[in-house]
């Protein structure tokens, strides 16, 4: 097996200690990572303590990686396991953490589940979930519960997900991305203290931001088709507690 250099960045003064080079060294010198580490997985106290920043960071540190790219999507998690640990393991606090941005709940017992399995795919998701928010409060004064703010977020931040989950280079798959994006965006939407109406809401505009993804497109290019599905009428806002087509207000 060939070697393979793990040059992990440091972001917002979090240091990642040696044990993650020694990830990287046992990657360079097992046949058999899974074999190696079979044992490590996130615990609940872990993955809720972990906050949207910290997912963000991960991403940065991991995208920031060539060679993280070539792993296999098994090493891939086993490489952002051992990331979460020791950003859990670096912090001086221990905090219940809000995974998503304010206008989300905390992640429920299905979205848990799927950061055990594809704790690199979370990464992605809530980085794409911080894009997201951000680029729907720069873009919307108004509407970003149940308006066109809010129908703007979840269409762009499935799209993000979409392209991010699709894979690297030449492997990119637009349905595997919209395919993987579907499982962490239904998952968010079980919270049987959700309305109806804005289930309803979410998921359709959820299927819209998703049905952009035809090829690899840059982050301003699904902004854009994002907020022209929105400026369009093509998702949907609640008004007077009746799903509604969106329009062009902001």
């Amino acid at each position: 097996m060939k070697k393979i250099f793990l040059t992990l960045v440091l972001f917002f003064g979090i240091s990642v200690s040696s044990s993650i080079h020694a990830y990287a060294d046992d990657i360079a010198t097992d046949e058999s990572v899974s074999e190696t580490i079979s044992n490590e997985s996130l615990s609940d106290e872990v993955i809720d303590s972990l906050t949207i920043d910290d997912f963000v960071r991960a991403y940065e540190i991991s995208s920031s990686d060539e060679a993280f790219k070539d792993l296999s999507e098994d090493d891939q998690n086993l490489y952002m396991i051992k990331l979460y640990n020791e950003i859990y393991e670096s912090k001086s606090y221990r905090v219940t953490a809000r995974y998503l941005p304010s206008a989300y709940e905390n992640l429920n017992s299905a979205e848990k589940k799927l950061v055990k399995s594809y704790p690199a795919q979370a990464a992605q998701v809530y980085t794409a979930s911080s894009l997201a928010t951000k680029r729907t409060n720069a873009l919307y004064k108004n509407g970003l519960h149940n308006g066109n703010g809010d129908a703007f977020r979840h269409t762009y931040w499935n799209a993000e997900m979409a392209t991010m989950l699709a894979g690297y280079g030449s492997s990119f798959n637009p349905s595997n991305g919209k395919t993987n994006a579907k499982r962490w965006a239904d998952a968010h939407e079980e919270n049987k203290n959700q309305p109806a109406n804005e289930k309803q809401m979410d998921l359709f505009n959820n299927n819209v931001g998703r049905s952009i993804v035809n090829k690899k497109y840059s982050s301003k290019d699904l902004e854009k088709k994002a907020l022209a599905k929105v400026d369009a009428g093509s998702c949907r806002r609640i008004v007077n507690n009746k799903v509604v087509a969106t329009t062009k207000a902001r």
